[in-house]
């Protein structure tokens, strides 16, 4: 069978967990701007965590099934609608032949994914099925997915078990602001006492200038003690750089390495929750030591292990019932 994109949306790409072992080589990473949302997506369509997913940023598409198939949309509060009707988005679905998909706007958040229990027949480039349209790499020679596009499936399970308990517990927003944790960036001596004080107590807003290579800040200058120029050295997702202009938040498709000083790095579980800020989001940075960090990453991980076992388990337990 296949799904074929009847209208694009404003940026509808194939993504995974990103393209890990090039960076060496100045390929980015790429990938999913919301891991946990991928992951999640995946887990309740029976796939393997970092499989394969369809991200929607901005306006998503509409999509047309030829066959019955599993599926479920994570990530943003984006409107969704089967054959016109509106489904919830954090579980999982059936599509059968000559279904319509629909992916409209977000209230709230800049992604999401869909996952389908299937496999898409596409070709990996360097190992990974992410998009990264800057660099032209992935499929559909790099690009996004255009009106028209055929992807077909194979492997497809048109059934799960547990499909009545295969969902996520919606999440509680954070009012008037987004607080991220992170842990101080290698190149802290490079501001002042007050510097790092302007960093850690005062909100930022995101800018317009912003897309999936990185995040812009606007909000008070933070005071240097030897310039924002250093060395080039790696970056990593969530790093967050002080340019002489203005902080910048590494995301997705940013550069595999950078000449300013990186103040500090948002933690990987919190990652997923930085990338669905919007412009004109407010944000605050907390400190954690990086036992918080690793602390916080297992918690998380174990979350998602412990609905992948009660997804795929017979009975009634229900940790996620309603």
């Amino acid at each position: 069978m296949h799904i074929t994109i009847r209208e694009s949306g404003a940026l509808t790409t194939v993504q995974d967990a990103g393209r890990y072992g090039y960076q060496g080589q100045g390929i980015p990473l790429s990938g999913a701007m919301s891991p946990l949302a991928m992951k999640m997506a995946n887990i309740l369509v029976g796939n393997p965590v970092n499989h394969p997913v369809i991200e929607c940023i901005g306006t998503g598409p509409e999509i047309e099934f030829s066959g019955a198939v599993c599926f479920a949309v994570c990530g943003g509060s984006f409107r969704v609608f089967l054959n016109e009707q509106p489904i919830e988005t954090n579980r999982t679905y059936r599509a059968k032949a000559a279904d319509l998909l629909k992916i409209a706007n977000a209230p709230r958040g800049r992604s999401c994914v869909i996952a389908f229990s299937a496999d898409f027949v596409l070709p990996a480039v360097y190992g990974s099925w992410a998009t990264d349209i800057k660099s032209g790499l992935g499929p559909n020679r790099g690009g996004k997915l255009q009106a028209g596009t055929v992807i077909e499936l194979t492997e497809v399970r048109s059934t799960l078990p547990n499909m009545d308990r295969r969902f996520f517990p919606p999440g509680t927003p954070d009012p008037g602001f987004t607080v991220l944790r992170v842990i101080e960036g290698p190149n802290a001596e490079s501001f002042s006492e007050k510097g790092r004080r302007t960093f850690y107590e005062n909100a930022f807003t995101v800018s317009l200038q912003s897309d999936k290579m990185g995040f812009r800040l606007e909000g008070p200058a933070i005071e240097t003690v030897q310039g924002n120029d250093i060395i080039s050295s790696g970056l990593c997702d969530g790093a967050i750089q002080v340019t002489p202009d203005a902080p910048i938040m590494m995301m997705k498709n940013h550069a595999t390495t950078g000449g300013y000083a990186v103040i500090a790095a948002v933690i990987s579980a919190d990652f997923s929750k930085a990338s669905q800020l919007m412009p004109g989001d407010r944000i605050r940075f907390r400190k954690v030591s990086l036992e918080e960090a690793q602390e916080a990453l297992r918690k998380q991980n174990a979350y998602l292990l412990a609905a992948e076992r009660e997804f795929s388990r017979k009975g009634i337990l229900g940790i996620f019932r309603k």
